[in-house]
C-alpha cells in the first residue's frame, strides 16, 4: 500500500510538472505572438511614415482633402500599434527583470507610457486635419489654411514627450538586455541606440528623423524578442 501511495504521488508530480511546462510553453507562444504583432505594426508604421508630405500647410490641408481614407487608416494602424505594442514591452522587461527588476519595472512604466502619449499625439494631428477637411468651407477662404499651419507645427510639441518618454524606457530595456545576456549584444545595442535617439527629439527639432530611428529600432527589438520567446528554453 504504501508502495502503490508513492508511486501515485510520483506520477501526480509527473503529470504537473507536464502541466506546468504545457502552461509555459503556452504563455511563451502568446508572448512570442504579441512581440511578432508589435514589431509588424512598427514596420507598417515606419513604412507609413516614410510617405513624403508636401512641405507647406495649404499642400497638407489638400493633400488630407484627396486621401481621407489613407489618414483614416493610418489613424487606425496607430491607435493598434499603440494598444499591441504595450504588451509587447511588458513581456520584454519580464524577460529581462531577473538581472534588475526595479529597473525593469521603470522601464515598462516608461516605454508604455511613452508609446500611448506618441500614439495619442499622432492620432490627435491626424484627427485635426481630417475635422478641419470635413467642415467644410471655412467662413475665410484662409481660416482652413491658417488652422493647419498651427496643427503642423503643434505635432512635434504633441509627440515630443511621447518620443523622450519613450526613449529613456527603450534605452533602459536595451541596458537591461545587455546586462543579462538573454537577448544577442546587437539587440541590447538597437535598443539603446533606439532610447538615445528618443531622448535627443528635441535637440533636432521639427524633423521626423530621430522619431524613425527610435521606430526603426523598436521593430527590430519586437521580432528579436520574438524569436527569442519562441526559442525553447
Amino acid at each position: 500500500m504504501t508502495a502503490h501511495t508513492a508511486s501515485s504521488v510520483a506520477s501526480a508530480h509527473g503529470w504537473s510538472a507536464r502541466g506546468e511546462g504545457a502552461v509555459q510553453r503556452d504563455q511563451g507562444n502568446a508572448s512570442a505572438i504579441a512581440a511578432f504583432a508589435a514589431g509588424t505594426l512598427s514596420l507598417l508604421l515606419l513604412l507609413a511614415t516614410l510617405q513624403p508630405l508636401p512641405p507647406t500647410p495649404a499642400g497638407q490641408l489638400a493633400f488630407a482633402a484627396s486621401h481621407r481614407t489613407a489618414y483614416a487608416l493610418f489613424a487606425t494602424l496607430v491607435l493598434a500599434w499603440s494598444v499591441v505594442s504595450v504588451p509587447s514591452i511588458v513581456t520584454s522587461a519580464a524577460m529581462l527583470q531577473r538581472d534588475g527588476r526595479t529597473l525593469a519595472t521603470s522601464a515598462t512604466i516608461l516605454s508604455a507610457a511613452g508609446v500611448l502619449l506618441l500614439g495619442y499625439g499622432i492620432f490627435t494631428h491626424v484627427g485635426a486635419l481630417l475635422s478641419i477637411v470635413a467642415a467644410g468651407v471655412p467662413p475665410h477662404p484662409d481660416d482652413a489654411t491658417y488652422q493647419a499651419a498651427v496643427w503642423s507645427s503643434l505635432r512635434f510639441y504633441l509627440t515630443d514627450p511621447g518620443l523622450m518618454t519613450w526613449g529613456l524606457g527603450q534605452f533602459l530595456l536595451g541596458r537591461l538586455a545587455w546586462r543579462s545576456g538573454v537577448l544577442p549584444n546587437w539587440v541590447a545595442v538597437v535598443g539603446m541606440v533606439g532610447g538615445v535617439a528618443g531622448l535627443l527629439t528635441l535637440a533636432v527639432y521639427q524633423t521626423a528623423a530621430l522619431g524613425l530611428v527610435q521606430l526603426l529600432s523598436f521593430t527590430i527589438w519586437c521580432f528579436a524578442t520574438g524569436v527569442r520567446l519562441r526559442r525553447p528554453r
